[in-house]
């Protein structure tokens, strides 16, 4: 396996689930490592590790989703409005946003104003007995789908998107965060299918599945472990270090540019 593809698989596996864009990082990591992620094989890679992290959020929290029918009545309202958004406006905003870095860079930059205002406005709630919900209604659920569904712009981060929603819906921070954790699964799941679906002719091109299924296992693993240490800790992790973060990517972003 290639260095290369070997930093694409883990940092798919460290940032699918953190609100800093791990398309972002996708792009950034091949730009410097001279990766052309257009390439049929590439792009094929980069669904299979996708998979591989979708797989580790299958294994953490699969108990919890089957065993809350109101979890899975929220889950399906938040994932409506995204499939029918992602269904609809998937292939105009494909073929007009794919590849634009400078409105990637714009989104992290806006995402990271956004999280970083938003701590400042959990610490004033703080003040405040007894601030936020730890409850999510259906009318909820279906606005934070309606959220995740501008993670179609690239630079905008599913869990950035659901994250930043839920707070302004004053939701508490560690409810909102362990919902995007698990509003991710059909979401990638999804995502994951319609790409493999339009795929399937690269399956007869395939000379060995060894590349593939490494890059599937460090993308799994690194994603199961980061999940556990985010589960733990993203609640009480300031927000404002991962706006900061985006900010600094975006700027990474810009450089490669010149």
């Amino acid at each position: 396996m290639s260095i290369s593809l070997l930093l694409i698989a883990i940092a798919e596996g460290l940032t699918e689930f953190l609100p800093v864009s791990s398309t972002a990082h996708l792009i950034l990591i091949g730009k410097i490592a001279t990766v052309n992620l257009t390439d049929p094989y590439v792009k094929f890679y980069i669904l299979f590790i996708q998979l591989g992290a979708l797989v580790a959020g299958v294994m953490l929290f699969s108990k919890r989703i089957l065993t809350d029918k109101s979890l899975i009545v929220n889950i399906s309202a938040s994932f409506l409005p995204t499939a029918v958004i992602g269904f609809t406006l998937y292939k105009l905003f494909k073929h007009l946003l794919e590849g634009n870095l400078i409105l990637m860079a714009v989104a992290l930059v806006l995402g990271g104003v956004l999280l970083i205002s938003i701590e400042k406005l959990i610490a004033q709630r703080a003040a405040i007995e007894d601030y936020g919900r730890d409850t999510i209604t259906i009318k909820d659920a279906f606005l934070i789908g309606c959220a995740q569904a501008f993670a179609m712009v690239p630079g905008v981060s599913r869990s950035g998107a659901t994250i930043i929603a839920g707070i302004f819906m004053n939701i508490r921070k560690a409810v909102i965060v362990e919902y995007t954790f698990l509003l991710a699964l059909p979401t990638l799941g999804a995502a994951v299918l319609y790409d493999g679906y339009k795929s399937l002719d690269m399956l007869s091109n395939i000379a060995s599945w060894n590349e593939l299924l490494l890059g599937f296992l460090i993308a799994a693993i690194t994603a199961f472990v980061t999940l556990i240490v985010l589960r733990k800790y993203l609640p009480t992790i300031s927000l404002a270090w991962f706006g900061w973060y985006r900010i600094i990517l975006a700027t990474l972003i810009l450089i490669t540019l010149w």
